[in-house]
């Protein structure tokens, strides 16, 4: 019977610490979440840039070639 009037007594204080926890663990995965996001939304854009690069090269290449030859 003790034992059940502790239980009850603290309850309160046992839900708001486990519901604390939750929230804190939900804000961190959250925030892990959008710096991953942040990242690859960056990896891509790069991606894209460096394939732009990559064309403008070749063809300046092929301009430097046809003028070496004329």
């Amino acid at each position: 019977m003790m034992m059940r009037d502790v239980l009850i007594a603290y309850a309160p204080y046992f839900s708001a610490i486990v519901m604390s926890l939750v929230a804190y663990l939900g804000y961190r995965e959250t925030k892990r979440k959008s710096q991953h996001d942040e990242l690859h939304e960056l990896y891509e854009e790069q991606k894209k840039e460096v394939a732009e690069l990559k064309k403008e090269n070749a063809k300046l290449k092929k301009e430097l070639e046809k003028y070496e030859n004329e």
